[in-house]
């Protein structure tokens, strides 16, 4: 057990170093075309010698059917995300997506679910549109 997450960690660490050299080596202007690869090398390293370094007791038990199913309902979720990004716009796509997993894995009631909805979709438009810069796909509403 644990030489296969030393050797897990070697590769993250590994993955997360090239991540930071290719994002060190782009010519780019835009500094968003720089921070995501950084920041996922950064990620990647630091899980990476979480997983070398790990001296902890039992692994977790593998996920149970009711598990099983809410991964494939993120995974589902996600795959829509992104078929529906292009019609419905950045922000209507992204507050359905919020929405349906807020739902599916909190234990939260309708008006917070919404909160939390309208929150993380409206950081999430100015995120990616202000700050970064990008252009996000308009949809019916208009943004």
């Amino acid at each position: 057990m644990k030489r296969g997450l030393t050797v897990a960690g070697a590769v993250l660490i590994a993955l997360g170093a090239l991540s930071l050299i290719e994002a060190f080596r782009l010519k780019d202007d835009w500094l968003g075309a720089k921070l995501m690869p950084a920041v996922l090398g950064v990620v990647l390293i630091a899980l990476g010698v979480a997983h070398a370094t790990y001296r902890g007791g039992e692994p977790a038990p593998w996920p149970d059917a009711q598990g099983l199913r809410r991964v494939g309902l993120m995974f589902s979720v996600l795959v829509l995300y992104v078929a529906i990004l292009p019609a419905a716009g950045f922000a209507l796509a992204t507050a359905v997506f919020v929405l349906v997993i807020v739902r599916a894995l909190g234990t939260y009631s309708w008006p917070v679910t919404a909160a939390w909805t309208g929150v993380i979709a409206a950081a999430s438009h100015l995120v990616f549109k202000h700050w970064l810069g990008m252009s996000l796909p308009a949809g019916p509403l208009g943004f």
